[in-house]
Order: C-alpha cells, then sequence, then structure tokens
C-alpha cells in the first residue's frame, strides 16, 4: 500500500492543489446550468493531463524544472513579469481560499471567522516552514483521502439510474459556465508545481517518467470524476449560489432532505477538506517558483529550496497578503487576475511546444499527436481568455 501511494503522491498533489472553492462551485452551477455534460470535465481534465505530462517530460530530458527554460529562453524580462503574475495570482488566490476554508469550518463549529482565519493560515505556514515534505505529504494524503471519499461518495446516492448521467440541457458553447468548466479542471499555475513534487520523490529520466504517466493518469482521472461528482450535486439543486457559506447551505440542505444528518456532514467535511488540501498545497508549492528563480544564478550544485530564504520569504507574504483579504471584496484585483490568468495555460502549452523540441533525448519529444493537442490547447484557451476578459468587463 506504501509503494502504491509512494507511486501515485505527486499527481495527488496536482489534484488536491487544483481543485479549490471556485472549481467546486464552478462545477456545481454548470451542472445547475447545463446538466450533466460529464465529457466536458473528461475533456478539460485530459487538456491538463498533457500540459502536465509535457512539463514533466521536460524536466525528465533537462534535469531542469519548466521555469528554467522559460527564463533561458526569454531572459531577464521574463523574470520580472513572471514575478509580478505570480505576486497577483497567490494574492487573488490565497484569499480565495483561506476565506473559503474559513467560511467552511465556520459553517461547522460556530466559531468566530477571524479566529479560524489566523488558525488556519498558522497552520499552514507552521506545516510548510518545517519544510518536511513527509510530514506534508501526510497531511495531504488525510485530507486529500477525506475530500474525494466524501464528494464522490455522497454524490453517487443522489443517482437513481445509470441513465441520469446523460441528461443534459440545451446549451450554448459560448456559455460561460461551459468555458468555465472546461478551463478550469485541473488548476492553472499550481500544475508547473508538479515539476518540484517528482524532485522530491527522486524520480529521474525514463524510469522516473514511467512513474509519472501513472500517477498523472490517476490524478486526472479523479480530477473529472470529482468535477462530474459536483455536476450531479448542481444538476439536483433549484439553483445555486455563487456566495461560498450559501453554497455550501444549499447543498447541506439537499443531502438533509435526500440522505440524513451523516450525508450533510460527510460533504460539509469533504468541502472543507477540498479546500484546505488546495490551500495547503498552494502554500507549499508556489514558493518554489519564486525561490526557484531567485536562485537562478547561484554557483551552489545543490539548493534545498524549502529550506532557503527567498522560498521563506514568499511562503511569509501568501500568507499575509490572504489575511489580509479577510472579509475584502476585490473585484478590481480578480479583472487583472483574470487577464493573467487567461494567458498562462496558453503560453505554457506553447512553450512546451517549443521548448520539447530541442530537447537532446528525442524520447522526450512531443509526438504528433501531442504537439496536435497542445497546439489545440493553446487555440482553446486563447479563445477561452478573451471569452472571459470580455465578460468581466462587460
Amino acid at each position: 500500500m506504501k509503494k502504491t501511494f509512494d507511486l501515485i503522491m505527486p499527481g495527488l498533489l496536482v489534484a488536491a492543489t487544483g481543485v479549490g472553492a471556485g472549481d467546486l462551485i464552478t462545477g456545481a452551477i454548470a451542472g445547475n446550468k447545463l446538466g450533466l455534460l460529464i465529457w466536458l470535465p473528461i475533456i478539460g481534465a485530459f487538456f491538463k493531463y498533457i500540459l502536465t505530462d509535457g512539463i514533466a517530460r521536460y524536466q525528465f530530458a533537462t534535469g531542469k524544472p519548466l521555469v528554467h527554460g522559460w527564463v533561458k529562453e526569454l531572459g531577464k524580462p521574463f523574470r520580472y513579469l513572471f514575478y509580478f503574475y505570480l505576486f497577483i495570482w497567490s494574492y487573488c488566490v490565497g484569499g480565495a481560499l483561506l476565506n473559503g476554508a474559513t467560511n467552511s469550518l465556520a459553517l461547522m463549529t460556530g466559531m468566530p471567522k477571524l479566529f479560524l482565519s489566523f488558525s488556519l493560515c498558522a497552520l499552514a505556514y507552521f506545516l510548510v516552514w518545517t519544510a518536511r515534505f513527509e510530514l506534508f505529504e501526510k497531511v495531504m494524503m488525510v485530507l486529500i483521502g477525506l475530500m474525494f471519499f466524501a464528494v464522490i461518495a455522497t454524490s453517487a446516492t443522489l443517482i437513481q439510474s445509470p441513465g441520469e448521467l446523460f441528461q443534459f440541457k440545451s446549451v450554448s458553447f459560448t456559455s460561460p459556465w461551459f468555458l468555465g468548466l472546461l478551463g478550469g479542471v485541473g488548476g492553472t499555475l499550481t500544475i508547473v508545481c508538479y515539476g518540484y513534487w517528482i524532485q522530491e520523490e527522486g524520480r529521474k529520466g525514463n524510469e522516473g517518467y514511467q512513474k509519472s504517466k501513472i500517477d498523472l493518469a490517476v490524478s486526472y482521472s479523479l480530477t473529472g470524476l470529482f468535477s462530474i461528482s459536483m455536476m450531479i450535486i448542481g444538476s439536483k439543486l433549484p439553483e445555486v449560489s455563487k456566495e461560498g457559506t450559501k453554497f455550501i447551505t444549499q447543498i447541506s440542505d439537499l443531502f438533509l432532505r435526500e440522505l440524513g444528518t451523516w450525508a450533510a456532514w460527510l460533504f460539509k467535511i469533504g468541502f472543507f477538506c477540498g479546500i484546505f488540501s488546495s490551500l495547503l498545497g498552494v502554500w507549499q508549492s508556489v514558493p518554489y517558483l519564486y525561490a526557484d528563480i531567485r536562485l537562478l544564478d547561484k554557483k551552489e550544485e545543490e539548493i534545498d529550496l524549502k529550506r532557503s530564504q527567498p522560498y521563506r520569504q514568499f511562503l511569509t507574504f501568501i500568507s499575509i497578503a490572504s489575511l489580509s483579504t479577510i472579509g475584502m471584496k476585490f473585484q478590481f484585483i480578480q479583472l487583472i487576475y483574470a487577464v493573467v490568468g487567461a494567458l498562462f495555460i496558453p503560453l505554457c502549452a506553447l512553450s512546451l511546444l517549443m521548448l520539447l523540441k530541442r530537447t537532446e533525448d528525442p524520447a522526450f519529444r512531443n509526438s504528433r499527436f501531442q504537439a496536435l493537442m497542445m497546439m489545440a490547447i493553446f487555440l482553446f484557451f486563447v479563445a477561452y481568455g478573451v471569452h472571459a476578459l470580455v465578460t468581466k468587463i462587460t
């Protein structure tokens, strides 16, 4: 059992970190508005699988994370643009996750939100600051297990017959919920952090890549299944609120009516574990990116990024920045995030198309199918980004 978990753990970390409060709500609203278009999250998860697989292949081919290739190709101007993106992304996502986890736990315990926000932030900060990857993995394993079991198991009980899974409403392909679900499955920036997690596991070369193919297949299968589960739940509600506290209450009341108190509590626990595991994953992984770029020119052969000063500086930033958003409505900053966020996935796909052409080992280059998929991802997410931006502005 331990060997199995060791094999799939990096992929599970990607899955858990990529599922935030926004993804949960988007999945439920998509199910409510569109019906059970179960192929949507499957395609979305497959897109992210292709990209994360490419990120892994670049690292196995070069021995370096993908950000090294970006800096090498784009030079110093890229660093400053990436810093800007990273700080904006971390502020928005960190704040959203902390507020989501706080509201979820407050509903279960009735404790003051301010106290819970500081407590959850301090707990995440401590777990990451200790720099013990094994401890981080164990905590995440518990949260991931509860999250997937609670949400998938409770949603499955709502299905009366297999035929329900193929019922859907008339859908516009430009619907924000259609595009949001297809584009939002599996996270954005956090997929780049997969390279650091496989580095922690000591994976290298072709043998390491064969392991990664397995764990990424498990990861994105669970991600797709999780999104389908949220669509099932949303399809059973007359309406779904976009506001986190009302959203949790609506679904808890649904399970209370349909299945009883145990199901309502199981969903609440799973929802909290989903958001807190994403928060913990972001706290632990995103500082890698900042520290790696800051220390790129250092002469030391081996640097433990987790214990480096830049890593801990960024960890401190994301913790304090997230606390500063408690109870705040920051529409303007979300607009900026929508712009830079919409750029990330297509630019990642485009960079992988170029960088993987130049790897010395042909075994890690894109096949025709992989190259075609990356081009399709690039084109789709450019269209998705433009549509999301226009929607935000109007």
